[in-house]
């Protein structure tokens, strides 16, 4: 894919699940905790993780509408 072509939403999902998953396994003593990433600049602070996040929770709120 050139660099230049639109990232997909499914793209973006299976990135977004990568970054949760370094974080969660690089803090088992104490889940979710920044310090898995080179964007970590403290101990509640990494933007991708935070981007991770809502991103997943974007994709949620179309998969689950609520009612």
């Amino acid at each position: 894919m050139p660099i230049d072509e639109p990232v997909s939403k499914a793209t973006e999902l299976f990135i977004a699940k990568r970054l949760l998953d370094a974080h969660w396994t690089r803090a088992l003593d104490q889940p979710w905790r920044v310090g898995g990433c080179l964007e970590c600049r403290g101990r509640n602070d990494c933007p991708q993780l935070d981007w991770a996040i809502e991103l997943t929770a974007e994709v949620a709120a179309l998969l689950i509408p609520k009612h």
